[in-house]
């Protein structure tokens, strides 16, 4: 890569992934850093560049563990997640990314299942949209717009709109083949992350990958009308959902908001996130309520505001539902 393609390229802010630098980084080669997550709020930096959101499902089992390799232009994340969670994330503006599941454990991405050997794809102005479950292996991959641009001509693709999200299965050779390449590429940034040698073989592979993208998105199938719909009515739910966390609201409340059946919110919900409507927002209540308390410093005295703020109505049953997902009680936190 000629010095000025490296220049046009725009360079993540490392400290904290607080955001994105607009001039290059003139530290040359990848920077290397590596988290342990605990708790969902810490999940912002999983994804370099991104603003991450995790709500859990369950309580982790072990920390969630980031390996991230972060260069001019492009980034390399490596994740193993133990938990149960909603992701959503947004990417820094015309910026890219694609997942690489690694691992057979069961996820979706845009509505479509995950598991290993899958490829989704944000492409710029999408949102990273998904679940996992604990034993999730992914590489994130995140390019510049640039960068992306590149690769689609790289790939022949004409029209520079990409469209929506997608997942795409990789055939297994070719999984298999780019299953070796990163072992082998990932042992070398480890090695010496600024070596000119490994800079130019993570460069080769991120163009590589992101060229593929390109190619296998020209072949996608379109999902069935009847999966989308269910997908469509999944997101509207989640959104009024959140909105309304501060009042007593069920299941039918949301029914009757959207006007749909409690049978077609039941599906929608089974098929985009695994989940009933009912523990989804019990989910998402929760979560909430822990960050309220993380970022409150009042006396402990002030939980039991905050949760009757988020429409909870049984106290002793949120505390035993907190416990369970968290490993804590409410006044811990």
């Amino acid at each position: 890569m000629s010095n000025s393609e490296k220049t046009a390229f725009v360079a993540i802010h490392f400290a904290h992934n607080v955001g994105v630098l607009r001039v290059a980084d003139s530290a040359p080669g990848f920077r290397h850093f590596v988290h342990r997550l605990r708790d969902p709020d810490e999940f912002g930096i999983a994804v370099s560049g991104a603003s991450l959101v995790a709500d859990f499902f369950s309580r982790q089992a072990e920390p969630t563990y980031v390996e991230q390799f972060q260069g001019l232009g492009c980034a390399l994340d490596f994740q193993e997640a133990h938990v149960r969670a909603r992701i959503s994330a947004s990417l820094p503006p015309g910026w890219a990314a694609i997942g690489l599941m690694r691992s057979p454990a069961s996820s979706s991405w845009y509505g479509m299942e995950g598991g290993e050997g899958m490829l989704a794809c944000t492409p710029p102005g999408e949102v990273i949209d998904g679940r996992i479950t604990p034993g999730f292996q992914c590489l994130a991959v995140s390019v510049s717009p640039v960068l992306w641009d590149r690769c689609r001509l790289l790939a022949g693709v004409e029209r520079e709109h990409f469209g929506a999200g997608t997942a795409t299965r990789i055939p297994p050779p070719i999984f298999e083949k780019i299953e070796r390449q990163l072992c082998r590429l990932r042992g070398l940034l480890r090695q010496d992350a600024s070596a000119v040698h490994a800079v130019e073989e993570a460069v080769a592979f991120i163009t590589q990958v992101m060229t593929m993208t390109w190619e296998l998105h020209s072949s996608v199938r379109v999902p069935r009308e009847s999966l989308r719909n269910r997908v469509r009515l999944a997101r509207r739910a989640e959104a009024w959902m959140r909105d309304h966390l501060s009042e007593p609201i069920g299941v039918p409340d949301i029914c009757l908001a959207l006007r749909v059946s409690r049978r077609e919110l039941e599906y929608a919900f089974c098929h985009t996130f695994d989940q009933s409507p009912r523990s989804f927002l019990q989910a998402l209540r929760l979560n909430a309520i822990r960050r309220a308390l993380r970022r409150s410093d009042g006396p402990t005295g002030n939980v039991s505001h905050v949760v009757l703020d988020h429409g909870i109505t049984h106290l002793g049953r949120f505390a035993a539902q907190y416990r369970a997902l968290f490993g804590e009680n409410p006044s811990e936190t």
